[in-house]
């Protein structure tokens, strides 16, 4: 009995350790700080530049809202691994059930299990690019995960030597075909690691920070990075940790041994400074599993976190079921809600005071800029950002024309300026004329921000005063 008893607590351990090993919920975190984000906005927005209402709010930004999910698996004709399903097809079919969300975003899985002890072939990256340029084709990014296991318990994985050499090669695919993927990818997840990429449950054991820092030397230094869990941004070297967020892949609103970190964890809030420097993304488990969903609570997460994007694959419509995702269209938050959890919000995307869950998330996801308070005088003239958004318009540049003509704004634009509840104001010389502010990608000439002002968008601009 004795015998049965001592193994019975060594599994249970076990397990245990196996969790928080994984999720970082019982170990020493090692996270770079950073400062706290503003938890209020500092000044009143006027009218002198029309703000947009929840009808006519733009739906067409980029690398930014809900997002939906797909998978190529190289060197086969499947979409995920073993589903006998092509990718291409498998493709269509996701951009046809979220068609009516304005989709502008999806989640690509790479699986490499084919190659899991050999080089990648350049056959597969042939594969690779042709499945990009559809991506480029109709105008939609990606948010780029590579990964290799599916199956708990499958004995066939990468060790950290095949995957050192999967990233090398990698880096050569990218920097040949640097155009198309600045075009097409938003940002990548490390994944390479266990199943799903998302860290546990590998065939081999690995070095987190061995994986990384060739992951880190693939990646161009402009594209951002995201690891699953603060464990992982702890075994980060220091020289590439700025180049990472977090991909909190099991919102549900409560506390939960998977959760990447628990909010009364003394770590939590040096893990949300850090995510609001970051890109960071989200999603909830699949509805089918049925677990309950806090709305509150996963909304608080997806602030917490500075979201960008979230998904619409998991808990949303799935084999014609219906899930929390969907009922949050007819669940609304109040305007007081909103101010009692400290959520940001655009006011003038309230109808009668309340917005749904799902169209709050849908327009505060990531980024959205309302540009005010304009003023002109003295050969001078200056207006005011604010971010309504979870997270900065990071990977943006700012640009500002009077008449046409580019100017010299007070000083250089930086989107860490406009993380969460920040404000800006920008001055430049100015005598006369109409002005319009540019907003474009870094990384991709045709990628424009709309404002959230019911001004005039020509050619890219936002004719803030004309």
């Amino acid at each position: 009995m004795k015998k049965q008893w001592f193994i019975s607590v060594v599994i249970v351990l076990i397990i245990t350790l196996s969790v928080c090993f994984t999720f970082a919920a019982c170990n020493k975190l090692n996270i770079a700080e950073y400062n706290a984000a503003p938890t209020a906005f500092a000044y009143a927005l006027d009218t002198s530049i029309p703000f947009v209402s929840l009808e006519t709010a733009p739906k067409d930004n980029n690398s930014r809202g809900f997002r939906g999910e797909t998978y190529i698996s190289l060197g086969t004709n499947e979409a995920y691994p073993g589903s006998g399903e092509d990718y291409m097809q498998k493709l269509e079919n996701e951009l046809e059930i979220l068609r009516k969300d304005d989709i502008r975003l999806m989640q690509v899985y790479v699986y490499l299990i084919e190659y899991y002890n050999t080089d990648i072939p350049q056959s597969a990256f042939k594969q690779l690019k042709d499945y990009f340029q559809v991506f480029e084709s109709k105008g939609i990014k990606m948010l780029l995960r590579f990964a290799y296991e599916t199956n708990e318990g499958q004995k066939n994985g990468p060790r950290t030597k095949d995957i050192v050499r999967h990233c090398v090669q990698i880096k050569e695919f990218i920097n040949d075909n640097l155009t198309l993927f600045n075009k097409t990818v938003y940002a990548v997840q490390m994944g390479l690691i266990g199943l799903w990429g998302e860290g546990h449950g590998s065939a081999h054991k690995h070095n987190v920070a061995t994986v990384a820092k060739a992951f880190a030397d693939a990646i161009p230094q402009n594209i951002p990075l995201m690891v699953r869990t603060p464990q992982m941004i702890s075994a980060l070297d220091e020289e590439i940790e700025g180049r990472f967020g977090m991909h909190e892949d099991y919102v549900i609103g409560y506390n939960d041994p998977w959760v990447a970190i628990a909010t009364d964890d003394k770590y939590y809030q040096a893990v949300i400074n850090k995510c609001k420097y970051a890109i960071t993304d989200g999603e909830m488990p699949w509805g089918r599993a049925n677990l309950p969903i806090n709305t509150l609570g996963a909304i608080k997460t997806c602030v917490d976190f500075a979201m960008s994007s979230f998904s619409l694959a998991h808990n949303y419509i799935e084999d014609g079921g219906e899930y929390a995702l969907e009922k949050w269209k007819s669940e609304y938050l109040t305007e007081e809600i909103l101010k009692e959890n400290n959520f940001p919000y655009n006011p003038s995307l309230l109808t009668n005071g309340k917005i749904s869950a799902f169209d709050y998330l849908k327009y505060h996801l990531g980024y959205q800029l309302v540009a005010s308070n304009l003023q002109l005088d003295n050969n001078q003239a200056s207006f005011m950002l604010t971010n309504y958004g979870f997270a900065s318009p990071y990977g943006y540049d700012m640009r500002v024309y009077v008449d046409g003509k580019l100017v010299t704004i007070n000083e250089q634009f930086d989107n860490m300026d406009l993380i969460q509840f920040s404000q800006k104001i920008y001055t430049f010389n100015y005598s006369g004329g109409d002005i319009a502010v540019e907003f474009v990608n870094t990384r991709d000439e045709n990628d424009k921000i709309r404002l959230f002002n019911d001004v005039p968008f020509v050619n890219g601009r936002n004719v803030i005063f004309d």
